[in-house]
């Protein structure tokens, strides 16, 4: 049993890898399956499976993301300009929607992390794609309410459901004329960010829970955090790679994809 559980986060982590070097999408959507599965057959309480599935997602997120910023900057995928602009938005955003979380039930906070797929999947069917710009997209463009809403949004959802920027900040960013790559540099960077100031505030939320398994540290679970984290920086690098060398629009349609396996993964085997 050991050795499935510990095979499970491997492999899942070096999938988060792929998709987030891929899509910058942080790679919670996929984490945060397998440990809804994964932790319940640890012997997990029902009360804690969803909290400590978010927030080791996130924290696991913080790291891979922040790996793959750096090889997306090496790669001159990175906008350091329009990545600053989101970033006090989505601190504050994140912290304040982690602590928030606390106090959802795991069935409330389930339940929401799945709608918000189904919703991402039905923007994704019907988004008109925008010419881009080689050189980078409109920067003039991203500031006022729209800044200030994304950013936000951004790390409210993120740190109570696990998604990484791309989701939120992707098609604001499409529509402004920026690159896949581009998107998916920005959405690394920021999700690294997202991911460390969510993490901390499950961490805070959880010292005080009973019945937590051993070896955690709050609501982050330290032997799957390892398993995942591991896989997810073995992965990472060819998913890179990979979306230097397809269309924008193959990678959107694959995008949509990924989310309806993760939404289908979630209704037939999170319960």
């Amino acid at each position: 049993m050991l050795y499935e559980i510990v095979l499970i986060y491997l492999l899942t982590g070096a999938l988060a890898g792929f998709v987030s070097g891929l899509f910058g999408v942080g790679g919670a959507f996929t984490m945060a399956p397998a440990l809804i599965i994964g932790l319940p057959m640890q012997g997990v309480p029902e009360d804690h499976v969803m909290h400590l599935s978010v927030g080791t997602a996130l924290a696991v997120m913080a790291t891979t993301s922040a790996y793959v910023a750096i090889l997306r900057y090496r790669a001159g995928d990175l906008q350091m300009p329009v990545t600053y602009r989101f970033v006090p938005y989505i601190v504050i955003g994140a912290v304040g929607g982690s602590l928030f979380g606390d106090f959802l039930p795991g069935d409330v906070l389930k339940a929401i992390f799945m709608g918000f797929i189904a919703l991402t999947i039905a923007r994704g069917i019907f988004y008109k794609g925008h010419e881009t710009v080689a050189a980078g997209g409109d920067l003039d463009q991203v500031r006022g309410l729209g800044l200030w809403f994304h950013g936000v949004l951004t790390g409210i959802t993120g740190s109570l459901l696990g998604p990484g920027p791309a989701i939120v900040i992707g098609p604001y960013l499409r529509k402004r004329r920026y690159s896949m790559p581009m998107i998916a540099a920005t959405a690394s960077a920021l999700a690294g960010l997202l991911g460390f100031s969510a993490a901390a505030g499950y961490i805070y939320g959880g010292f005080n829970e009973i019945g937590l398994p051993d070896f955690s540290l709050g609501f982050l679970y330290g032997p799957a955090f390892a398993g995942l984290a591991i896989g997810a920086l073995v992965g990472s690098p060819s998913g890179v790679r990979v979306s230097h060398h397809i269309p924008d629009v193959l990678i959107h349609r694959m995008f949509i994809g990924y989310l309806a396996l993760i939404l289908f993964v979630m209704i037939v085997w999170g319960h």
